[in-house]
């Protein structure tokens, strides 16, 4: 039966120390926000375990009554129904912003309600990836593992980046998501510039320039006013030569420890530079990728150094930066099986972590919950406590 969305009805009692909100973009259409099947899959998990779920957007907030417009999902009829309900004191973000309006919007809204009233995250907010690195190294147990990187300041800066770095650099957006215009720039032996990458709808894009010049003038036009990192255009590729990366799920249990839900490969389409989901990738098993490249000896102690480093780098940002459910580590290993770290993300996709196995997969989507859950069903006035003192 297709989903349909009603007018929301009356406000509904729930009590917001047992309520877990999920912010979201509301958009007109079938369904109402993006990541509904995820969403709806929360909504069945915390149904069973005695938690209040609903996905709301920030902007629905009306401050006299203290309400927001909640979308929950209704088992019995396969449909999203849309009530009031108090706005809840711990949220789950899960928004994805389609367009630059909408950010502000989302933004505004978000910033409206932290200046009435007091919303604390279950996942912190990730800042955008120069801040990352910035944090990371001033650690240097973690030097070896970051590539060196730059902020793209003008043509004049990539044309110094590549003549130090054997012609060949990696463009991304400072707060880019989903490898959405990321760029990979090769000068040939010949002097003409090869340039690919993905466009801001995922498409790929494939540029051949005459000369380096005209390779500047033209990722001058494409970057404008946005905000680039540069990297050196590390060599992370398949066993059949494809984009590869490693994606670390790290997640908390019910207890606050952090955990390794699992590692799983992510292999790119042929003559691409990403290897994300969104963008036609397709997860493998890491274990089965790694051997392949390295052998059954090198491959497993490679799982495991990932390993090491992920439990490092969650708590070194939670030192930095505050308190998290779940952050996604991405790595790269080249040829030469170095291993780098690519970059974190607070709002890390699940379906990758199928290719680890159902207990992975059953984990990714239940572990956020029965974290929240830990945290609100404890007794009244040790919700915020939980958080504070970080």
């Amino acid at each position: 039966m297709p989903a349909i969305f009603p007018d929301f009805s009356a406000p509904t009692s729930a009590s917001t120390s047992r309520a877990l909100g999920i912010l979201v973009c509301e958009r007109d259409g079938n369904p109402p926000f993006a990541e509904s099947s995820f969403i709806k899959r929360l909504s069945l998990i915390g149904a069973g375990s005695g938690l209040e779920l609903f996905a709301f957007a920030p902007w629905s907030w009306e401050e006299q009554s203290n309400l927001v417009k909640g979308w929950v999902w209704n088992k019995q009829k396969q449909r999203w129904d849309a009530a009031r309900y108090t706005l809840p004191a711990v949220v789950y973000d899960r928004s994805w912003p389609v367009n630059k309006d909408e950010k502000i919007r989302f933004q505004q809204a978000i910033q409206r309600l932290q200046e009435a009233k007091r919303i604390t995250y279950l996942n912190n907010r990730m800042p955008h990836k120069g801040k990352i690195y910035e944090i990371l190294s001033k650690d240097p147990s973690f030097q070896s593992i970051l590539p060196p990187t730059a902020v793209y300041d003008g043509p004049s800066s990539l044309a110094l980046w590549l003549s130090r770095h054997n012609y060949a650099a990696f463009l991304k957006p400072i707060a880019g998501s989903q490898g959405k215009r990321v760029v990979a720039v090769v000068r040939k032996e010949d002097g003409t510039v090869n340039i690919r990458g993905r466009q801001s709808d995922n498409r790929p894009l494939s540029i051949n320039c005459v000369n380096e010049q005209a390779a500047l003038r033209l990722l001058q036009r494409w970057i404008g006013q946005r905000a680039y990192l540069m990297q050196p255009l590390l060599d992370l590729r398949g066993p059949e030569g494809e984009p590869l990366d490693l994606r670390a799920l790290m997640q908390k249990n019910n207890n606050g420890h952090w955990t390794l839900t699992g590692i799983a490969a992510r292999c790119g389409m042929p003559g691409t530079v990403t290897s994300n989901l969104h963008g036609g990738g397709k997860a493998s098993s890491a274990k089965e990728v790694l051997v392949s490249l390295f052998g059954e000896l090198r491959g497993i102690e490679l799982l495991q150094e990932i390993r090491r480093i992920s439990f490092q780098l969650v708590n070194r940002l939670e030192e930095t930066l505050g308190r998290f459910a779940e952050i996604g580590m991405d790595y790269g290993i080249d040829r030469s099986g170095r291993i780098w770290f690519l970059e974190a993300n607070s709002k890390p996709g699940r379906a990758a972590m199928e290719s680890v196995g159902k207990a992975a997969a059953k984990l990714a989507a239940e572990q956020p919950l029965s974290y929240a859950r830990s945290i609100l069903l404890r007794p009244p006035g040790r919700v915020i406590h939980e958080f504070d003192h970080l």
